[in-house]
């Protein structure tokens, strides 16, 4: 018993004090157009899908989304899912191409499908899965900033 209790507090505090998990972007990508000119592509088709901000940092090249009902977007394909799958946001990171010219772009569609309560943490996040309908709004939302900048 007295072996059980300090491997118990030691399993406690590791689940305590981990952070949030990286996630793997759902679309990751180098565009031909310098970073300034790729947000502006990115802030506009985010708006353009009419997906609600919660952040839009040109200096750090990050734009969040709060948490939409993906059923609103694509009611057929969501339909087989419970709410908590259904919530999903985005989070899109833009940096200078280490390799060259150009920048990169990161999409994540992210969910919380052990969400407890009316809010949820970062801890508690994930990746949306590929088949996932919210892939279907980051494969548009790809696509028209790939336009937006001539790709």
């Amino acid at each position: 018993m007295r072996l059980l209790l300090p491997g118990v507090a030691v399993l406690v505090v590791g689940c305590v004090t981990s952070g949030p998990k990286a996630l793997k972007p759902s679309v990751q990508e180098v565009m031909p157009a310098s970073r300034s000119v790729v947000f502006q592509a990115a802030l506009k088709a985010v708006t353009d899908q009419g997906l609600p901000l919660r952040e839009a940092e040109p200096t750090n090249g990050v734009i969040q989304t709060n948490y939409v009902d993906i059923s609103s977007f694509d009611p057929m394909g969501s339909s087989q899912y419970p709410a908590s799958e259904r919530l999903v946001r985005f989070r899109i990171l833009i940096g200078a191409n280490p390799e060259g010219a150009g920048s990169v772009i990161a999409i994540f569609g992210i969910y919380a499908p052990f969400r407890s309560g009316f809010s949820t943490s970062e801890r508690n996040e994930r990746a949306v899965p590929r088949d996932h309908p919210a892939m279907g709004l980051v494969r548009s939302m790809r696509d028209a900033i790939a336009k937006s900048v001539g790709m």
